[in-house]
């Protein structure tokens, strides 16, 4: 059996007169009696195509008198060896190459239909019919279905194409794309003479999805070592861990990836493999880098509007880059009116694809200290819980030298809680996300302790307060100026207690 050495021409054009313009050139060798299933696998191969996910489509220029032919079976590879034959040179009847998403039909629309204007992608509104109506509590939206069966609805064709690839890395396998449109979707086994096949089409032009016809039963040899570990695609594997990205928290490595992936599914992944699941896995979650920045203008707008009295600023560069972005919330700016005019100032590197820093303003959350003694105990049961050898240390040295509580004159406002640091360790792991969502993290995290610190207020006179604080209540005496919890009349700071009694009787600090 001879070896046939073919170049191939790839990502090029054809014309208008039928040439293959524009092009980059490869090579491969074949056998003579290779068929068309071996042809298109030693082809991806060679110029590292997912034939999961693309369609090969291959063509040969006989003469210039007549239109390019295309191979599509294994006739079509015959014929085209017995014409290599005559002219054996590496360079006569190059195999011209066109790789398309198989998914694009979905993205092309009839002229004559009310798709919209060019440029962008608008969905057709299908008409609902009896025949659809049926399907509809049975309609399958999970790419990750675990059991495929003849006679399963799915919401679109890319849900059953999702489907299929987690299906084949679940049971080690890989198939081909046979035929595929808007109306069907066509699978076969990559192996030569297997009986294995997927079939699907659309019910009534919908977008829903039906599958036809699905033999599982491989009649090759699921066995080879060699087939087992085919080159997997990072699509299938990253949407399979798409949930373990979505806490900015959450660690998990590509090193968790191959581990799980060989325990669940009995997949051997590379290292490189992994991680290129992983970035695929993100992609999915957070789209593209670049794009985050164009999202800024319309959640600003959403951002001034939602709430009103806080400043936003987008500032953009003399070519219409980005150049920095910055945002005070309203309850974030009357919150600063109630603080002493001492803030920290703190810059911290972003790790995601632009890189960049982000400056943060703190100050002091005053209930962070002990300003009752029930409080200085319970702090100082914990210190006994890690190391008793502590507690005595700091007995030695004297309450009444350190704790506020147990200090013989009020020691004032002091600062030397290292504030940035605290607030840098909240925000971790989000500054690694694209822009958009590190502004989106950073205004819920916002949101959450602003909600975490609502207090509730019953009067008990005209004067005297009480203030529910979670669990904790406090008595707070608006005409002595005094609260039990302790922290003006110990560091002079205004106290929270009092100022939600304020606002429950709709009078200003000013007056007090």
């Amino acid at each position: 059996m001879s070896k046939i050495p073919i170049m191939l021409k790839l990502n090029g054009n054809w014309d208008h007169y039928g040439r293959f313009r524009d092009f980059e050139v490869d090579a491969i060798v074949v056998d003579e009696n290779a068929s068309n299933g071996i042809l298109i696998s030693t082809i991806a191969e060679q110029l590292s195509i997912d034939t999961l996910d693309k369609i090969v489509e291959i063509k040969y220029i006989v003469n210039n008198n007549c239109p390019p032919m295309e191979i599509r079976n294994d006739m079509g590879v015959r014929v085209y060896m017995e014409t290599k034959k005559e002219n054996n040179n590496l360079g006569s009847y190059p195999l011209c190459i066109s790789v398309r998403d198989f998914n694009m039909e979905l993205a092309i629309t009839n002229d004559n239909t009310s798709a919209g204007s060019s440029g962008s992608l608008n969905l057709l509104e299908i008409p609902f019919s009896p025949a659809i109506e049926e399907y509809q509590s049975e309609i399958i939206t999970e790419s990750t279905q675990t059991y495929i069966e003849e006679g399963q609805v799915y919401q679109d064709k890319q849900s059953v194409a999702a489907a299929m690839k987690n299906f084949s890395v679940m049971h080690k396998f890989q198939f081909r794309v046979k035929r595929s449109s808007h109306r069907s979707y066509w699978l076969i086994c990559v192996a030569e003479n297997c009986k294995w096949h997927f079939k699907a089409t659309s019910i009534n032009d919908s977008a829903m999805f039906k599958i036809r016809s699905f033999n599982r039963q491989h009649t090759c040899s699921l066995l080879d070592e060699t087939f087992i570990q085919r080159k997997r695609t990072a699509t299938v594997v990253g949407s399979m861990v798409v949930p373990k990205y979505c806490d900015p928290k959450t660690v998990y490595t590509p090193k968790d990836i191959q581990t799980n992936m060989l325990s669940e599914h009995g997949l051997n992944l590379s290292y490189m493999q992994a991680w290129r699941a992983k970035e695929k896995a993100l992609q999915f979650l957070r789209g593209n880098p670049s794009d985050s920045y164009s999202k800024l203008p319309k959640y600003f707008y959403i951002l001034e509007e939602t709430y009103p009295g806080s400043f936003i600023k987008l500032k953009k560069a003399a070519d219409d880059c980005f150049l920095y972005a910055f945002v005070a919330l309203c309850t974030s700016i009357s919150g600063w009116q109630h603080c002493r005019l001492v803030i920290v100032v703190d810059g911290t590197f972003l790790k995601s694809a632009y890189r960049g820093i982000m400056l943060t303003t703190s100050t002091m959350d005053a209930t962070a200290r002990s300003y009752t003694l029930d409080e200085f105990n319970e702090r100082m049961l914990k210190i006994e819980e890690v190391d008793p050898r502590v507690k005595s240390y700091l007995y030695d040295i004297g309450y009444h030298r350190w704790s506020r509580v147990h200090a013989t004159v009020n020691r004032t406002f002091t600062m030397t809680s290292n504030i940035a640091e605290s607030l840098n360790a909240v925000t971790k792991e989000a500054r690694e996300l694209p822009i958009f969502d590190l502004l989106e993290y950073m205004r819920t995290l916002l949101e959450r302790w602003t909600k975490e610190k609502l207090l509730k207020v019953r009067a008990s006179t005209d004067h005297i307060h009480t203030v529910l604080d979670g669990v904790k209540r406090y008595i707070v005496c608006l005409e002595n100026k005094k609260c039990s919890y302790g922290q003006f009349q110990l560091d002079e700071l205004p106290c929270a207690h009092a100022l939600a009694a304020l606002r429950h009787k709709k009078e200003t600090y000013e007056n007090y």
